[in-house]
């Protein structure tokens, strides 16, 4: 097994929103908010953990798996899995709209400097571990917005950029990674839509433990943008933003 980032990125994710709930449970004194978004956090891990294992069995790349086109798919159960809890339980949906609300907005752009550990996997590219065509088209922008993070961090630390161009940014955020990516993944397995045949193939992206980014660690990128999108949508459609 070689080593990755992956497992502390996952930590760091959680650990992160984990830090925000409780300084604001802190600050509202509203702790069944913080308890019901620990209780999702500790859904999401342990769903981290059972992806890890199936990872670490070779779950992912067995050969019989491969004809259900499963790199178009795998991730989707990562997002019912992250969604549903938020759909079923009103204490959930209400914390984390309470965190991004009451989060300072550069803590939630520079939460994606953690997209940064892309390096790792052009450095994998560089010595024939990981495949060169998905770290061009999905690797190397996924770097960049996490560098872009830097600045739009720096911009609304300084208030000098708009709630709509923050939105527009997390929406960019998301489109680096879906719809490109699952379909780029599932052009380099073995199936009905394999293309992308060179060796390391896209299989090296589900092998573990770079299976936990595909799996959950990407995945949970995307629904922080389009979180924090939607919730960013919701407060400039409110009447007290309009008048102001």
């Amino acid at each position: 097994m070689t080593f990755s980032l992956t497992p502390f990125l996952l930590a760091g994710q959680l650990g992160f929103v984990f830090f925000l709930s409780r300084r604001i449970a802190v600050q509202s004194h509203r702790l069944d908010l913080h308890h019901a978004i620990t209780l999702f956090l500790l859904w999401v891990a342990a769903y981290g953990v059972l992806t890890s294992v199936l990872g670490a069995r070779g779950f992912y790349i067995r050969d019989d798996l491969m004809p259900y086109l499963p790199g178009l798919w795998l991730q989707v159960i990562t997002v019912a899995v992250c969604i549903l809890p938020v759909l079923l339980f009103h204490d959930v949906r209400a914390g984390l709209a309470k965190l991004v609300d009451d989060t300072p907005l550069h803590w939630l752009a520079y939460f994606h400097t953690l997209r940064i550990s892309a390096l790792g996997t052009a450095y994998k590219t560089s010595t024939g571990e990981f495949p060169l065509y998905f770290e061009l088209l999905v690797g190397i922008p996924d770097l960049l917005f996490g560098l872009s993070a830097l600045w739009v961090g720096h911009q609304l630390r300084k208030d000098q950029l708009s709630l709509r161009t923050f939105l527009i940014w997390n929406i960019v955020g998301a489109l680096v990674i879906v719809p490109a990516a699952p379909l780029l993944l599932q052009m380099g397995m073995p199936g009905p839509l394999y293309v992308f045949t060179d060796l390391p193939d896209a299989r090296a992206v589900f092998t573990y433990p770079m299976s936990i980014a595909p799996m959950i660690v990407v995945p949970l990128f995307v629904l922080f943008n389009l979180g924090v999108a939607l919730q960013l949508w919701v407060r400039m459609r409110a009447p007290s933003h309009k008048r102001a």
